[in-house]
């Protein structure tokens, strides 16, 4: 775990000072889980329409000794659309990406490319399609497929490895590629290996109650919130997802681009430092209330 949480931090320059706690084979074999975990499509099924809702946004707290989890649940899906930045070679904070489309809460979505670290937030990861449009593909194409979490039209979230092209016969309206994939039709499909790999951090997730209901997911981590507080595992993750009776979830961008917002505040200090307190990112998850 200690291994896999330095891996996960995308520092590997320090991954040479971990020889003594694993072998180079053994941590060939996180490098392995995590960059090739492994993928089942989500079962896509005729989701019950789901009736305008009055309901607001549920707002939890899970404490533990390792880590503090914030939780949203959104009882109407349809509200949830992945925004991206305005800027073509910068990210937008949280904050800006939700104000800037009208939104009332959200969390941090895709990865992006970090020349020198500096949390830019300027170059889009693999997959982006938002409200139908397609905002970032693979450098093989569109016929290319990676591992993504996604919308179809009818408030339905899916999660698999798909192409551009596939995601758009699918119907699908908002889509963006990390992993590794948390909960697949209900079952959980962090394995061990997987678990390792990904050490403890900060992390964001997101995944589809068997109701319709959206469920986004935060931790700490990096001693930014409590002192204490070392960050989540996956398993960590699929457990309070399980709570949920969540059928499908997978993760997001974590770290240090961990952030959820609601109503204009921050739930969770994020493990950054930035003149605005959060970190640029590219895209993120947004509830746009109709």
């Amino acid at each position: 775990m200690i291994v896999g949480t330095v891996l996960s931090s995308q520092h590997p320059q320090y991954v040479k000072y971990m020889h003594f706690l694993l072998s180079k084979a053994e941590i060939d074999e996180l490098y392995a889980a995590m960059k090739h975990p492994p993928i089942t499509d989500s079962t896509i099924t005729q989701l019950k329409p789901v009736p305008p809702s009055t309901d607001s946004i549920q707002v939890d707290t899970v404490t533990t000794a390792n880590y503090t989890a914030k939780i949203l649940v959104i009882p109407d899906p349809t509200t949830v659309h992945l925004v991206v930045s305005k800027y073509s070679n910068k990210g937008q904070p949280l904050s800006d990406l939700i104000k800037d489309n009208q939104g009332i809460a959200g969390i941090n979505g895709g990865g992006f490319v970090d020349k020198g670290g500096n949390g830019s937030g300027g170059q889009m990861i693999g997959i982006a399609i938002s409200n139908g449009s397609v905002l970032s593909v693979p450098q093989s194409g569109k016929n290319a497929p990676r591992l993504v979490g996604g919308f179809l039209k009818d408030g339905q979230f899916i999660t698999g490895n798909y192409s551009v092209n596939q995601l758009l016969k699918l119907g699908v309206t908002d889509a963006v590629s990390f992993g590794p994939q948390i909960i697949v039709n209900g079952e959980n499909r962090i394995t061990s290996a997987v678990n390792g790999a990904w050490g403890w951090a900060p992390r964001t997730a997101i995944g589809q109650e068997k109701n319709g209901s959206i469920v986004m997911i935060i931790t700490d981590r990096r001693f930014y919130w409590d002192k204490t507080h070392r960050g989540a595992s996956m398993s960590d993750m699929a457990h309070m997802f399980e709570s949920y009776n969540v059928n499908n979830a997978i993760a997001m961008d974590g770290g240090g681009s961990t952030t959820m917002i609601k109503d204009g505040k921050l739930l969770l200090k994020p493990a950054t430092e930035t003149a605005i307190g959060m970190r640029y990112l590219p895209n993120s998850w947004v509830v746009i209330p109709h």
